[in-house]
């Protein structure tokens, strides 16, 4: 992402130090305008944001963390808000739009930025056009979506041919536990024989890439544990058929997963279990004009997999132009252990489909093999 500061005149980190110093504390009400004190620096053409980055660090998936702003005008006028735009539809931030920062003044303004249901890096901007300023001023968000077993890397990179690699799966908390399957199938230990060691806080698992045609291509490679608070641990196949190829249909009906995963955890015998899938307005095309609204009317969700029965629960508004969409996985008598159900969500334009993971009573599983 390109960085688009504004101020390179000399002299600015100690007109930024001294402005900063004179900023109102972070307990002043967000959005609000205030004035720079006498004696504050005046150079002329100078507006800046302060901070111009807000990073969270480790935060658990699925949250949402808010980072406080202020745009400084150290000129001599005052200055206006033409746009404030979001890098993705996971930001939101305070209406600043259309406000004056006045002349030595600030205006103060808070960016939320949602993380993802999946492990990994999340980063988002917010560009803010100002009046008169030949380049926006660039607002950055930045966390790390973290599970109670972290992966590294958090992701399987099986881009250009390569075919086969490992990641590293490690307690949180140093407490030891048990991979007891990857995918279903039995793990691929490195350095470890689960027949005779001891349960470690930390394994070395070997991946292979997935042979099938682009259409039949998973998203993601998914780790079951013994742990209660982290039954599975998704990780995201980057691969040539699970980017801009994966879901060609998202063109014709206008939206898209924005996270293309269900996780439902464990569910006990008879019982069911219910997570939330994003839909989102896609529209590149026509620059993404809403051309049909009835996209986000749910008709109704309905699983590909006849072992396990799926319903849909209720919808509600996201962030923007977004649809959360509440469904519930049932697994059948004949459904035991991992599963991964293929789920098909239908609106008023076309139908979607995503995995929903979980683990239906899953009994305990034979010894993995393991690879030295």
């Amino acid at each position: 992402m390109m960085d688009f500061n504004v101020t390179r005149a000399m002299g600015l980190g100690v007109a930024l130090a001294l402005a900063a110093a004179a900023l109102p504390s972070a307990s002043a009400q967000s959005g609000a305008q205030g004035s720079m004190p006498a004696g504050a620096p005046r150079i002329p053409d100078m507006v800046v944001l302060q901070p111009d980055s807000v990073s969270f660090g480790a935060v658990p998936p699925g949250s949402s963390h808010t980072g406080s702003f202020s745009i400084m005008n150290a000129t001599g006028a005052p200055v206006t808000v033409k746009a404030a735009v979001p890098s993705c539809k996971c930001t939101a931030l305070t209406e600043i739009v259309g406000k004056t920062v006045p002349a030595g003044g600030i205006l103060k303004f808070e960016a939320t930025m949602e993380v993802p249901l999946t492990p990994g890096q999340k980063d988002a901007t917010v560009q803010i056009v100002i009046d008169g300023l030949p380049k926006p001023l660039v607002a950055k968000l930045s966390a790390e979506s973290v599970m109670p077993i972290r992966v590294e890397p958090a992701y399987v990179d099986a881009l250009k041919g390569k075919s086969m690699g490992t990641v590293s799966a490690r307690s949180a908390d140093g407490r030891p536990f048990r991979i007891l399957s990857v995918d279903g199938a039995a793990p691929q230990f490195v350095g470890f024989d689960p027949s005779s060691d001891a349960p470690r806080a930390e394994y070395t698992l070997r991946w292979s890439a997935p042979s099938a045609p682009c259409e039949a291509m998973p998203l993601w490679w998914v780790i079951e544990t013994d742990r209660a608070d982290c039954p599975l641990v998704p990780l995201r196949i980057r691969h040539e058929c699970t980017g801009s190829k994966a879901d060609p249909g998202r063109f014709a009906r206008e939206w898209f997963f924005p996270e293309p995963i269900g996780i439902v955890g464990r569910i006990a015998p008879g019982a069911s279990a219910e997570t939330v899938v994003p839909i989102e307005h896609y529209n590149p095309q026509a620059r993404g004009a809403v051309q049909r609204p009835q996209w986000k009317d749910v008709l109704r969700v309905e699983s590909r997999d006849p072992r396990a029965t799926a319903t849909l629960v209720r919808t509600q508004p996201g962030t923007r132009d977004q649809v959360d969409v509440r469904l519930s996985v049932t697994p059948g008598a004949g459904l035991r252990g991992f599963f991964a159900v293929p789920v098909d969500i239908v609106t008023a334009t076309g139908t979607g489909t995503v995995t929903v993971y979980g683990i239906a009573d899953a009994p305990a599983v034979a010894p993995p093999a393991s690879v030295p």
